[in-house]
């Protein structure tokens, strides 16, 4: 196993923007931003959750089938690579055409992040 590296979300030099650092709720590793969020209205294992266009510091689990409302998806859980604390998944790949936007885009649940200031 290697060094662990980990990626630190800066603000941005405006001041007046609305900006959010999204992190791990158990360890505050950062995980994502309020910039690379696509969408609010996705639901998670754990209630609600955002659709992410990239998240940093996460390890990729092993890929699964998993039917969801939408259609059934390839997908991976990710993981903090701090503290292993399960943040959400990633989808892999769609059966359905008009799902394709989400392949290599993130969920992250919200019970599992947090608020980083």
């Amino acid at each position: 196993m290697g060094i662990r590296y980990t990626s630190y979300i800066d603000h941005p030099k405006n001041k007046h923007t609305q900006f959010v650092t999204y992190g791990c709720c158990h360890c505050r590793t950062h995980l994502s931003s309020s910039a690379q969020v696509m969408s609010k209205d996705y639901r998670g294992t754990t209630g609600d959750a955002y659709l992410m266009n990239r998240v940093v510091n996460v390890e990729e689990g092993g890929r699964e089938t998993r039917c969801m409302l939408t259609g059934c998806y390839v997908v991976c859980d990710i993981k903090c690579h701090m503290c292993k604390n399960l943040v959400g998944w990633k989808y892999v790949e769609s059966e359905r055409k008009d799902q394709r936007y989400k392949e290599g885009k993130f969920i992250l649940e919200l019970q599992t992040i947090c608020k980083v200031r």
